[in-house]
């Protein structure tokens, strides 16, 4: 699954990267945020702007999210 890894990348890139990112690849990717919850925000916010579902990974981690076309 093609992933995508935020870390140390600044909050005001994210938005572009994601959308460049979400459409550039097919779904389902993996997007890393780390433990921030302010990334965790804006990627969350982004992927519902394009019309698309978020999801953790796992329970267990909860900076790494799955992007999906669907609702799981």
């Amino acid at each position: 699954m093609p992933t995508l890894d935020l870390h140390g990348e600044k909050y005001e890139w994210v938005q572009q990267k994601v959308h460049s990112f979400v459409y550039n690849n097919d779904l389902p990717v993996r997007i890393i945020t780390g433990k921030s919850s302010e990334m965790r925000k804006i990627v969350v916010d982004t992927v519902e702007l394009l019309g698309y579902h978020s999801r953790y990974e796992r329970l267990t981690n909860e900076g790494c999210l799955v992007i999906t076309e669907q609702e799981y």
